[in-house]
């Protein structure tokens, strides 16, 4: 069989946070010249970029993926998202995906972190880049209830509309936590997102998804780190964490 012709090849969501100019790299953040060499590979291997709207249509009208599908995701909306991986992107031809933490955008500069401006938002192309959300101030949905869950999802999409920026009804979870261990609290938190309109939701896992996706509310990404070599970067990619651990 093979994998990467077929129609049903697994979905590749990728997790990055962080990109530095310079040498620096640690475990949320990759380099510029690592960024370049993941990217070109991507492209030169024939991965097929998809935004969240794309798979939200592929969810919604069951229509079957392209072939070798990767979604690019970034989160929590830090600066280096438009200064260096924005140009990034448009040297190879890929899309990407950013989950915005609203409270971030709010601080905008700190001595300790650097946010995405409003004005960099609007500057990125909407057919290169869309953007998701990641819960107003960045608090683990395992540790709200459920009411303040919904709160939380109702406050990101407040602000984003008050701001005129547009989003997609997505989700990644803080942290990449959710309850996992209790049925129970699991089947009542998902009902909750999908009462309030969320499509996709995002956990960490790190281990690609089958298509068709067994539930498009938690959906498993692979941990980019950029203190991990280029050829564990190929091994995530080829089989996530069953080649890995």
């Amino acid at each position: 069989m093979n994998l990467f012709g077929s129609k049903n090849a697994p979905l590749r969501v990728l997790m990055y946070h962080k990109i530095s100019s310079n040498s620096y790299r640690d475990y949320l953040t990759v380099t510029r010249e690592d960024l370049n060499i993941q990217f070109r590979f991507l492209a030169q291997e024939g991965y097929t970029p998809l935004l969240l709207s794309d798979l939200v249509k592929h969810v919604r009208s069951k229509d079957p993926l392209p072939e070798k599908p990767v979604l690019i995701t970034f989160d929590d909306g830090y600066r280096d998202n438009y200064t260096i991986m924005y140009p990034v992107l448009k040297k190879y031809g890929l899309k990407a995906n950013i989950f915005l933490v609203p409270a971030y955008l709010e601080l905008g500069e700190t001595p300790q972190e650097s946010y995405l401006k409003l004005s960099d938002l609007n500057d990125m192309d909407p057919d290169l880049v869309e953007y998701g959300l990641h819960s107003y101030d960045h608090k683990s949905y395992k540790q709200l209830s459920l009411e303040e869950i919904e709160q939380d999802i109702n406050k990101c999409r407040q602000y984003l509309l008050e701001k005129k920026i547009a989003y997609q009804d997505c989700v990644a979870y803080p942290y990449g936590s959710f309850p996992k261990r209790n049925p129970a609290k699991r089947r009542q938190f998902l009902d909750t997102l999908s009462t309030n309109r969320i499509v996709l939701a995002f956990r960490i896992g790190n281990r690609l998804n089958p298509v068709p996706l067994a539930d498009p509310l938690i959906i498993q990404r692979l941990d980019i780190r950029g203190n991990e070599p280029f050829e564990i970067f190929k091994r995530k990619l080829l089989k996530g964490k069953r080649l890995i651990f």
